[in-house]
This record gives C-alpha cells, structure tokens and sequence, in this order.
C-alpha cells in the first residue's frame, strides 16, 4: 500500500510538472521580445535581424571618419566610413529592435524620435569636431588654459 502511494505521488508530481512544460511558451534564442516596445514591428520601425545589403557607399559621403543612417535600412542600420579597411560599405552596424540611428545624436534612438527621412540632410555634422565621435580632439594638457592676473 505504501509502494502505491509513492508511485501515486510520483506519478502526479509528473503530470504536474509536464503540464508546466508544455504551457510555457518556448521563445528560440534568436526570437526577440517585442512586447515592451511601443509601436508596430515592421510597420513603426523595420525589425532586422542583421544589416541586409543595400547600396549605401562611403564614397558618397561628406566627411570620413563618419557615422552615417543607412535610410535604405529605414536607418536601423548605420556606417561608421574610416579608412576603408572595412570595405565600401565601412563598418556595418544594426540599431536595437525599435530603435534607429539618429543622425542629429549619433547613436541609437527610440524610433519615434528619430525622423529617417532627414538623415542624409544631416550627414554634414559630421564636419561638426562636436558630434564626431571620431573627429580628433585635442588632448587636456594641448588645451589653453586662462591666465589669471594675480593682483
């Protein structure tokens, strides 16, 4: 009888446990969460899982070194155009799902505040020392410092 009970026990915590299993959803490593984003993916933003090919050419831009919105990606993908190691296209890189390249900050944004539309139009901040990231800045101790007159 004890046996029984046992086997009762076991056989219950089983069924229990397989039913747990089998009602979680089962999301594959390459599946993304998309429910904490606002917006519609692929309608609101383009939902890429890598930089597809397009025909963006870092011989077409104003400035290099540069970061440049690839507005055929809807700007979730972006170029960084330096010294042609990497090729025509430059480093290639993919924004955040629900994010895109916001050329006025140079970094990846929230896709409703960036207007891609507007990104080749602002591909001249790259002249910008400011907002180049890899505009050469002088080092603290080449800098100028005031002089004070002591009285």
């Amino acid at each position: 009888m004890w046996s029984q009970k046992v086997a009762l026990v076991l056989l219950l915590g089983a069924f229990s446990y397989a039913t747990i299993v089998k009602r979680s959803p089962v999301k594959s490593k390459d599946e993304q969460d998309l429910s904490k984003v606002p917006g519609v993916p692929g309608h609101d933003y383009p939902i890429f899982k890598s930089v597809p090919p397009t025909n963006f050419h870092c011989g077409h831009v104003p400035y290099v070194p540069g970061m440049y919105a690839n507005v055929e990606t809807g700007c979730q993908a972006y170029h960084v155009c330096h010294d042609g190691r990497e090729g025509e296209q430059g480093a290639t890189f993919l924004c955040s799902n629900g994010t895109l390249f916001n050329q006025a900050e140079f970094a990846c944004d929230w896709w409703y505040n960036v207007n891609c539309a507007d990104a080749t139009r602002l591909y001249e901040l790259n002249l910008d020392p400011s907002k180049n990231p890899f505009f050469p800045k002088k080092k603290p101790e080449e800098e100028h410092l005031p002089v004070y007159e002591q009285y």
